[in-house]
Order: C-alpha cells, then structure tokens, then sequence
C-alpha cells in the first residue's frame, strides 16, 4: 500500500493518545487524538519522528524506557509532554511489540491525559504504575492472541496464561465481527477497513446473559511492513464502557449544551437524509447559519465552498463506514488562508437511523508554522545542493544526523547512516582522532560557538581525504541541542602545497649543493697553490738561505731563526693545504680517511682522541656523502680544538642498514645551545646534513661536554 496512507486514524475521540513506533521515534500508527495533537494526518508521509513532538526531556526519558521496555505485562511507565503550539501533560505506558516474525523493534506506547504535574496515588505519592491501562492484545496475521496484558485477561474474564496459548480472540467474543475462520482478508467490512490503513472499531457485549455481563469497546491498529500490502501484525486496545441503557438523556442534553455548544471547534450532525439536524454556535457563525437553518438539506444551507464536504464526503462515510480526515485550506479576503481539520465519522445511537458527526478544528497556526519549516528545510536543501561544502546537521536529542549531498559523494558513501554520529568519527584518521575528540569534548564543556578544525576523513575505498571542518553550535539555555558544520575538501589544495615545498626544497638543496661544491672547488684550488706553488718558493728559499755563510756570530744567530722560521712556514703550509684539500675518497673508505684525520690532530692536539669504527661494516656512501661527513667532522674537531678546553675526543663511524651515523664527543667545557647562536662552523654542518635530508643531534650544557650525531641516510 502506499505510504503516505500508513498512518492508522481511528475514528472516534479518545481520552488517550495511541502511537506505535519503531526504535528510532518513527511513527507507524496512531490514534485520533494524538493524530489532533500533533497535526499529522493521512496523507503526510510516514517519515514523523516522535522524538520532534516532545519535550527535550520527554524525548530522553522516551529513548531510556524503549531501552528497557518489556512485552505487555511489564511496560515502563514515564511522563512525557507533547508539544505542538501548546503544552499535553501525558502519563505513558511503553510496551515492547511481540512479533512472530522477527520484524526489526516496534513499540506501543499509550499516554493518558493529566492535567496534574505528577501523578499520584491514593496516598499522595509520586506513582506512574497505577496510571489507567486499557486492556492490550497483541494478535498475528491470522488473529491469533500472541502478547496481551493482565488488564485484557480480566476484561475478557481469563488470565493472561490463556491468553497466549495461541488463542484465536473470535474464540473469545464471538460477536466480533471480524477474524473469522477461515479469515477473510478482502470481504468483510472490518477487513476492508483495516487493508486501508484504517483503524477498526466495535462494541461488544460480553456474556450478553449472565449478571456480570459488560460492555467493551474495541479499537484494533493494523501494523504494516515497507513492502507488504496485507498487515503482519494487529495492535487491539480495550476498554470497558458503560452500557448504553445507563446513558440517561439528560446526560446527552447536558453534553450537547456544556461542551458542543462551548467548544471553538465547529461541530455538527446529519442524518441519514443528509439533513442538518444540529450545529454549534461556532459552526453557524463561521458559515452565516442560523438556527432555521437546521433540519434543512445541508446541501441546500451550506455556503459553496464548504458544500463539497456534505455532497461528497459525507457521502462515502455513510456508504464505507470508514472515518474521513482531511486538511482543507478556505482562502480570507485579505490574502490569507484558514486551514481546517476535518473529521467525519459514524455516532452510534439507538435509533436505526445512521448518523454522521462531524468537526472542523482550526489548525492555521500549527499549520502556518509547520509550512514555513517545509520552505525552510526545502531552501536549505537546495542551498545545500549548489554550494561546494558538504553541509551536516547533528540533532544532539534525536541523534539524527542531516547530511548533504556533497558529504555523501565526498565520502563515497550512498548508504542512509542518519542515526548517532559514528559514521564520523571512524572515519577519522587514527592518527587525527584523539586530537579532534578532545577538541569536541572541549568547545561542548567550555560552551564555546564555534570550532575549525582540518583533519584527515576516510573514504569508503580506504583512501584518506584532508578536510577543513567547521562549524557553530546551537545552545537552548545552557544545554548544546545542534551542532552544524560544513566540511571543504583541501586534498588537491595540500597535494599542490606538499609539491611547491618539494620544488622549493629541491631548489634550496641544488642551490646549497652548488655552493658547497664551489668551496669545495675553491678549497681544493687554494690548497694546491699553498702546496705547489708558495711552498716550493718557501722551499728555495730555505736552500738559498742554507748557501749564505755569514762569518759574524750575530749573523750566524740571525740565519738560524730564519731558518727556523721558514720550516714553521712549511710546515704550516703543509697542514692548512692538507685540511683543504680532499683526501682521495674514491680510493680510501670514510673510515680510512677519518683514520688519517684523526693522526693528524693527535700530532698537533694536547688532548686525548680515539676513533672507533667497525671494521667489517660496509659504508655504501656516495662520494658526496663521504665529503660530507668527512668535513663535518673536520668542522667539529676544529671548534672542539678552538673552545671546548677537553681532555678526551672519541670520534665514532657506524654504518646501519640504512643510514650511517658519526658522533663526536667530548668531556670539555660545553656551552647552552638555546643561547649560543650558529656560527659558521656549526651552520655548515646544518646545511650539508640536510643537503642529504640526514638529522643533527646536538646535547651539551655547561661544565658537561659536547655531543654532536649527525645520521645520514644510504639511499637518497
């Protein structure tokens, strides 16, 4: 059957409210009077969560008593309010639907109207237990009795044992004219009514011979699944009514004068020849009738544009049974419209004339509102369709989550996840997701309202996207209600910055490796000169100096300490064109060299220095990694001989797998390295470590020495 026609709407009033849900708040059935409470009718799709028409309060304690609501023996019991344009104190029973075939979690919950602001019982005391409870009978597709409440068994004198022993209820009012055997799902009038969506209603006398005879009036609900036509399941509430003889006619005078008569809605009866045979004061002054106007054809009395409803509606109530309601819209002078809640139904009587009621409740307010949510969730949508951020709405009290169709495709996602917020959260990037909790856990403890945050979120391949999410949050006193985000896709945005800084790193490398390559050239240059050039003059000199015989002693005395002045050059010479110039890295290992650097500085150096390496180990360097470490560690040694005032050097090569570590380390005197800035020793270690994107480990402090690890990788 369609789903706008699923909403069960019983035909005649009720001093209860009769709703049966599934697990999330959505409404599957109800009765008149809440259908009247909250607005909905028949023709209003299915999709009406419960949770909307209730106190936030309300909506908490409903979601806590579906949790641990029993069958109908053990129903919960809370207070809940309904809330329209106004305020229904309710006392509610919550009982869990049985079903026989394993249909997903329904429940039935049935509120009676209070006006106290707690219920009490006959000592005063807060009690919801003893709130009234109709007789409930839970019954399959073939009538049989599969749930009922001990408030049934006694109304239908037996005990709820016998109840559910696959008892079938025609056995036990004979008199219903429905269920019969074999059932009859298309011919009988109960069956019509109840196929349609329609709520079924009779009255029976119980034991019609016996002095403990009773009237009950019985309401059944059928219950639909989403594809089926025929109901799974039928919800039956009884009630005990007084018999109709005790109904005095005073009685029905006073009703008719105190409350029809008083009543703002418009209310009014026909019989059988379509003639008016009462209406209230408030129906004739909307219609402009008077009181001559009664027991005339309605058609020939009422204005056009209401006339509709008595040539038509009316019409079919008397020829189907069924109740009808609708929603009717009548057009004001100034522009406006009024809309109208329209019931139409059976009233028994005694006579054997049929008689139709009939109300028209003014709802132009609710519906007013209710319209201008319609247009205003239909421009957010369509907002949501042209902007490029994926809009989502968290309800904190239903825990419906609203998501638009740009997060859906940013996720990949086309399944309905709209319940709680998980979906979310595990999409977050593990490494992303305590820092986001957190961040969460805050804005709501501190109130604050609002938040951005980027992060990384899962698609449903498995991929990762980065995300820039923010948001506001919704307050209602001091409690946060909504929260509402957008989220921007920045992953092309962060692909095409991570590449500029690769292009921008790569650059600075190139340009860091073109300099470092031009000293090395320059080194290389100067100490050739020294070496071939001033010191083979120094050299001649020397063999020059060494012809002159001077006779005087003075003289003697001077030509010595020129000589001696001159080996010092050479010397000198000699170790400044060594340092500068590169031992042969492509014919020595790291090590072998580090080894000759090491002898030269014991020879020149007061203190102690070691060098350790393992032998067997394999470099696997470049030559420029070698020359690297090879001048960084000159670069380190030369400060250690400059400053550090150390009595012990250990200097340390180990080769790794993949990378290849030195560390020098001293016991002098140190330094505090967030005080001494870089120079340029210390500076040109930096930048031929990360020349070869290695690491610098730097420890010292004052009075404990100075360690220096720079790691440089194999492969790069």
């Amino acid at each position: 059957m369609p789903n706008e026609d699923k909403i069960a709407i019983a035909g005649t009033k009720k001093d209860y409210y009769f709703v049966v849900i599934n697990e999330r708040g959505v409404i599957q059935c109800a009765n008149d009077e809440l259908a009247d409470c909250i607005h909905i009718e028949n023709t209003i799709s299915p999709k009406n969560l419960f949770f909307n028409f209730l106190s936030p309060v309300g909506a908490k304690n409903l979601k806590a008593a579906l949790l641990k609501a029993g069958f109908a023996a053990t129903p919960s019991y809370l207070k809940m309010d309904l809330l329209n344009s106004s305020v229904h104190k309710a006392d509610w029973n919550v009982v869990r639907l049985k079903t026989t075939n394993e249909k997903p979690g329904l429940f039935i919950c049935i509120g009676h109207k209070t006006n106290n602001e707690k219920p009490t019982n006959k000592n005063g005391s807060h009690e919801l237990a003893n709130t009234p409870t109709e007789g409930i009978l839970v019954l399959d597709n073939r009538g049989n009795v599969i749930d009922a409440n001990n408030r049934a068994a006694i109304l239908l004198n037996t005990v709820p044992g016998s109840l559910l022993n696959n008892v079938t209820l025609a056995d036990l009012c004979s008199s219903l004219k429905i269920f019969t055997d074999p059932i009859s799902m298309e011919d009988t009038l109960p069956m019509k009514t109840l196929l349609s969506g329609k709520a079924y209603e009779q009255v029976i006398k119980m034991h019609a011979d016996c002095p403990e005879s009773k009237w009950l009036h019985f309401t059944f609900f059928p219950l639909f699944d989403d594809t089926g036509s025929v109901p799974f399941s039928f919800v039956s509430l009884i009630k005990e009514i007084p018999p109709p003889t005790e109904q005095k006619p005073h009685d029905k005078e006073l009703f008719q004068k105190e409350f029809l008569n008083t009543t703002s809605a418009m209310t009014w009866l026909i019989d059988d020849q379509e003639r008016l045979i009462f209406a209230n004061p408030a129906f004739r002054r909307f219609l402009g009738l008077t009181e001559n106007d009664l027991n005339k054809k309605a058609v020939d009395v009422i204005p056009p544009f209401f006339k509709n409803i008595f040539e038509k509606e009316h019409r079919n109530v008397l020829a189907t049974g069924i109740a009808h309601k609708k929603i009717y819209k009548h057009p004001l002078a100034g522009g406006t419209n009024i809309y109208f809640l329209v019931n139409i139904f059976k009233v028994p009587n005694n006579s054997n004339k049929q008689l139709l009621g009939g109300e028209a409740l003014d709802i132009t307010f609710g519906y007013n509102v209710h319209e201008e949510i319609a247009r205003a969730n239909e421009r957010l949508i369509r907002l949501t369709q042209v902007t490029t951020e994926a809009i989502w709405e968290w309800d904190l009290q239903t825990d419906v989550v609203f998501r638009s169709k740009a997060l859906i495709d940013l996720i990949g996602s086309s399944e309905i996840e709209t319940i709680g917020f998980t979906w979310w959260y595990n999409r977050i990037h593990p490494d992303d997701r305590d820092r986001i909790e957190s961040s969460a856990n805050q804005i709501l403890h501190n109130k604050l309202p609002s938040w951005q945050w980027e992060y990384r979120l899962k698609n449903t391949n498995g991929s990762y996207r980065t995300v820039r999410d923010r948001g506001i949050v919704v307050y209602e006193g001091e409690k946060a209600v909504k929260i509402i985000g957008s989220i921007l896709d920045l992953t092309e945005i962060k692909e095409l910055e991570n590449q500029l800084m690769q292009e921008k790193i790569k650059h600075q490398k190139a340009i860091a490796k073109s300099i470092i390559d031009t000293q090395e050239k320059e080194r290389t240059r100067l100490g050739q000169e020294l070496h071939d050039n001033i010191n083979q003059l120094l050299l001649v000199a020397k063999l020059y100096l060494g012809l002159l015989k001077p006779s005087e002693a003075s003289n003697k005395v001077i030509a010595k300490k020129v000589m001696d002045s001159i080996n010092m050059a050479i010397t000198d010479i000699q170790a400044i064109s060594r340092e500068m110039v590169l031992p042969k890295l492509k014919e020595k290992t790291l090590a072998e060299s580090i080894h000759e650097l090491v002898k030269d500085v014991k020879m020149t150096c007061k203190f102690n220095i070691r060098f350790l390496y393992d032998k067997q180990a394999t470099e696997g360097l470049s030559e420029g990694k070698k020359t690297a470490l090879y001048r960084i560690l000159q670069e380190q040694l030369k400060n250690t001989i400059q400053y550090s005032k150390a009595n012990n050097v250990v200097v340390q090569l180990i080769c790794n797998a993949h990378s290849v570590d030195l560390i020098v380390h001293d016991d002098g005197a140190g330094f505090d390295p967030l005080k001494k800035t870089k120079g340029i020793g210390l500076r040109n270690i930096y930048d031929r470590t990360l020349l070869y994107s290695g690491t610098v480990e730097l420890q010292s402090s004052p009075g404990s020495g100075c360690r220096l690890k720079v790691t440089i990788p194999k492969c790069y």
